[in-house]
């Protein structure tokens, strides 16, 4: 799909915003460094790509949790994205103990 802004992006229909208008793994990233201040610095030097995807999952599940909160619509819906986000967040501690010194920035 072309956006009006001529580029290429998928459209994210239950946001409805497009993929490549916003960076979903440094929102994610920045997100995950507020919800884990122990591993900050990790996190702003690692850069492969399972921690990469991470967050940008993690960028994208935060930012529709925070729309579910801001209109208070399914509370059950939430419920699952709140589970989701804390799924993510214990799987990046994880990623960020089992990562080599090689693979920092």
């Amino acid at each position: 799909m072309i956006d009006t802004f001529g580029m290429m992006g998928e459209y994210c229909a239950g946001a409805q915003w497009l993929r490549l208008a916003m960076d979903f793994e440094k929102i994610g990233r920045t997100r995950m460094m507020i919800r884990l201040p122990r591993h900050r610095r990790q996190l702003a030097d690692l850069n492969y790509s399972a921690l990469c995807d991470l967050l940008e999952r993690y960028g994208i599940a935060a930012m529709k949790r925070d729309e579910l909160r801001a209109y208070k619509g399914n509370e059950e819906m939430l419920a699952e994205y709140d589970e989701q986000c804390q799924a993510m967040e214990d799987q990046a501690v994880k990623l960020i103990a089992s990562a080599s010194p090689r693979i920092v920035r």
